[in-house]
């Protein structure tokens, strides 16, 4: 009876508050390899490997910047499932006492507390297609930013979100394209001011709007706790064309981290003609190598505008209203891009390892003993009836539909032989 007991005990005795970053801890670039890791204790078989989501530019009076609260940060933490939030820090040539520069910074002040408080990762991101001439500006973000955050274990720096040209246009020909050599320039500066507060992962970006990471093979940046950022829209970019580089870049031992993907044309979907270009095949391929690739990943953007890649594009001409929760997790008030991330997210949920609803059961016995009048059935997670003899269970997640009292619930069970 003991052992029935103990499953009693982890199935229905949950009362955990914890996320990502308490089961994870700090994110390091694991020694050697590509991959990015938690100080606390994953192993070989798990890596880390975090998903989310990004919001748009933060800067003052764009659509965007009205989801920069804490209540949508909440929302995407417990709705949508996201480990991870980037706050796109719209970067202009302000000084940073100016008071636009100020009320810009605040709102990614608001989503870092936002992200702490519901214990999910947050990157902190320098939101410029010209980073290599705005290096004054870049060092005080960044100074303040890791003075203030730098020992938080929620937090990663972005340095260069799409470098484009070296002249600081935005668009040029491929010989006036911002090169590695010019962002590693740029990194080496920025990197030693976030050193002296914080050992925290930092991202860098890479050549042009961040696509060609195979750039950093042979001239990656001296830091034991760096990672290089990918881009792509699904649409507009399939996995076949880039594939052979980035396995490339990945066998040579540098770990690579996807903090802006989308699933339509790579414009975001915001001219007419490209709204409708939602790509849920090539997604799917994408999603299916970033997890054998163990890259992690956030998706582009949270925003109520007609582009095809806001999740809540405001179609019929009605703003998205932010202060009903269950508006959040409404497929109906989602654009198509939408739909499907909120579903990726949820469907990775469920056997994510710091699931606070997940019940792991090392010897299970062979029947679970319900109290009361409770009744359950076991299933598959492709919906396989499995019965209720957890005895017979192969390891692997499961899912239980319970009814008690006239109550139906649904939990998670893992199984751990």
């Amino acid at each position: 009876m003991k052992k029935v007991f103990l499953v009693l005990t982890l199935l229905f005795g949950f009362s955990f508050s914890q996320g990502p970053v308490s089961y994870y801890g700090k994110l390091k670039v694991r020694e050697g390899r590509p991959f990015i890791d938690g100080v606390k204790g994953s192993d070989t078989t798990r890596l880390v490997q975090i998903r989310g989501v990004s919001f748009g530019w933060s800067n003052s009076g764009w659509e965007s910047s009205r989801f920069y609260n804490a209540g949508a940060v909440e929302r995407i933490a417990k709705d949508w499932k996201a480990e991870v939030v980037r706050a796109a820090y719209g970067a202009t040539s302000r000084a940073f006492t100016d008071a636009d520069a100020v009320a810009n910074r605040n709102r990614i002040e608001t989503i870092v507390d936002a992200a702490i408080e519901n214990d999910v990762y947050v990157i902190i991101d320098w939101h410029s297609h010209n980073a290599q001439n705005e290096r004054t500006q870049a060092k005080d973000f960044f100074a303040y930013m890791a003075e203030k955050y730098g020992q938080n274990d929620h937090v990663i720096f972005e340095l260069y979100n799409e470098p484009i040209c070296s002249n600081g246009s935005n668009s040029c020909q491929a010989a006036g394209r911002t090169t590695w050599a010019e962002i590693k320039d740029y990194a080496e500066e920025i990197i030693p001011i976030i050193r002296e507060h914080s050992g925290n992962l930092i991202l860098v970006g890479t050549p042009e709007w961040s696509q060609r990471v195979e750039s950093v093979m042979g001239n990656a940046i001296n830091d034991p706790n760096v990672g290089y950022v990918l881009h792509f829209y699904a649409a507009s970019h399939p996995l076949s064309l880039w594939k052979t580089n980035i396995d490339n870049v990945i066998s040579s031992g540098l770990p690579v981290f996807v903090t802006e993907y989308g699933t339509t044309h790579s414009d975001g979907g915001s001219s007419p003609n490209n709204y409708n270009t939602h790509n849920a095949a090539r997604s799917d391929e994408w999603h299916s190598y970033m997890n054998i690739k163990k890259m992690s990943s956030a998706a582009w953007n949270i925003n109520d505008k007609y582009e095809g890649s806001a999740f809540f594009g405001a179609v019929s001409g009605s703003l998205f209203d932010q202060t009903v929760p269950g508006n959040w997790a409404d497929t109906t008030k989602m654009t198509a891009s939408g739909k499907y991330i909120f579903k990726k997210l949820n469907d990775y949920y469920l056997t994510a390892p710091w699931n606070p609803d997940i019940a792991s059961i090392k010897s299970p016995a062979n029947q679970l003993l319900m109290p009361g009048d409770a009744v359950y059935e076991i299933f598959s997670l492709q919906g396989k009836k499995m019965g209720s003899d957890v005895s017979s269970l192969k390891n692997g997640v499961y899912v239980i539909f319970l009814r008690q009292n006239g109550t139906l619930q649904r939990k998670t069970l893992r199984i751990v032989k």
